[in-house]
């Protein structure tokens, strides 16, 4: 019987920075293909078009893997789910380095999907089993930085590996780096569960597949993070370009509006770590509170997207910066409020499978579906708000819905919960 790791102290720091650097090392593989789009094409003699699919196969399977990936972690357990959500990660890497066309690359992106997709629901049960609810804002506010980074990282390696190694010396350098993950996954990770055997004398038998889709919260909650996701993708997905519109947008330089993306996504890094100080300083029973509030100032972020364009650049820098840290804010707070929406706390695996839903769905339509709109009003970038300001206004609503069902149906039930 292993010994429990004492919560919020040292250990539990250890198993969340394994997570943490395992996730970027997941994110670099998901992210290694934009990078290298421009060494793709030519090799293969493939068009924009095709090579796109590299990335929208992976959203469009995270959609038919969130909800059973939930159902297996909960099955499973969250070290073993852990251990095959790398590893796929590994066989994407150095399968899709030996691709002979197009076709076989973008099918080893599937394997893509099950990492990226996957491994942030190991990430909020390890987060919620070694630290109690009022610690848990300071690692998820962490967490979120794990894609910036990154995206900072492999574009780095890129500079070094493929002007020797073309682009399949990423595929190896990432596939590598996953490979060390794994390994201190397997050495040092514990088991929630088996964290919880150690605290009790017998284990406890493990909640169903069907009592997890049958709690409310996180089906409120995957509709919260769908609604805001247009959003936040307006800016991750469509900002650069609107920076550089000539007619409907700012009218930048590229050297100008780059920059001015940098300067948003260091601004982002920071103020997710921020975010999590913020949420620490909120009881978990009031986390619904401010969640609402982060909703709230969607709306008007939201709504205030494209008013900034004739702005001098350090007015527009210091807008970005708040853009950025709002399209980084409610993730956190969902990752730290989702277990405390729960009236068994042991159907987290189910509960995160389904608010993963939502976000992937959010993800891969936030951009599409707004452009859909811009093009409608003739390229008028304002063209996508009465979308995004609604559905952020749909939102509010059922933040407001889900708060008052965790404070009648949830914590009468929770006695954890109780003073928190």
């Amino acid at each position: 019987m292993s010994k429990p790791i004492e919560k919020n102290g040292a250990q539990a720091w250890v198993q969340f920075a394994i997570v943490f650097f395992a996730g970027i090392t997941i994110a670099m593989g998901m992210f290694k293909v934009p990078i290298n789009f421009p060494n793709i094409m030519p090799y293969f003699g493939t068009d924009m078009t095709t090579a796109s699919w590299l990335m929208s196969i992976v959203g469009l399977s995270c959609l038919v893997t969130a909800l059973p990936a939930g159902g297996i972690m909960q099955k499973i357990g969250v070290k073993k789910f852990g251990i095959i959500v790398i590893a796929a990660g590994i066989l994407e890497c150095f399968l899709g380095a030996f691709a002979t066309s197009i076709g076989m690359l973008i099918v080893t992106r599937v394997l893509c999907a099950v990492s990226y997709g996957c491994l942030s629901m190991v990430s909020v049960a390890i987060i919620s089993a070694n630290f109690d609810p009022e610690k848990r804002g300071l690692p998820n506010g962490i967490w979120v930085i794990w894609v910036p980074l990154a995206n900072l990282l492999v574009a780095q390696i890129a500079n070094f590996v493929v002007p020797s190694f073309g682009w399949q010396g990423e595929w190896i350098t990432v596939g590598i780096f996953q490979i060390v993950a794994l390994a201190l996954f397997i050495l040092f990770v514990k088991n929630p569960d088996e964290a919880a055997e150690g605290e009790n004398e017998k284990s406890e038998e493990k909640a169903s597949v069907v009592e997890g889709l049958k709690e409310p919260g996180p089906w409120l909650l995957t509709l919260i993070c769908c609604c805001l996701a247009f959003g936040c993708s307006v800016y991750t997905g469509l900002y650069p370009t609107f920076l550089q519109d000539p007619v409907f947008g700012a009218g930048m330089d590229p050297v100008n509006a780059n920059n001015l993306i940098s300067i948003g996504s260091i601004g982002g890094i920071i103020g997710s770590v921020l975010t999590g100080w913020i949420i620490n300083m909120v009881k978990p029973t009031k986390r619904g509170l401010l969640m609402l509030v982060c909703t709230i100032l969607s709306v008007i972020t939201f709504a205030l997207a494209f008013t900034f364009k004739n702005a001098a650049f350090g007015i527009m820098a210091v807008w970005i910066v708040w853009y950025c840290f709002m399209s980084n804010f409610n993730m956190p707070i969902a990752f730290a409020w989702i277990p405390d929406t729960l009236k068994n706390p042991k159907t987290l695996g189910m509960a995160m499978g389904i608010m993963m839903i939502g976000a992937n769905i959010g993800g891969a339509l936030g951009i599409t579906v707004p452009s859909m709109f811009i093009d409608a009003a003739g390229g008028n970038w304002a063209g996508c708000l009465p979308l995004i300001v609604g559905l952020a206004i749909v939102s509010v609503v059922l933040t407001l819905a889900l708060h008052f069902f965790v404070q009648k149906k949830v914590l009468p039930v929770r006695p954890d919960l109780e003073g928190k």
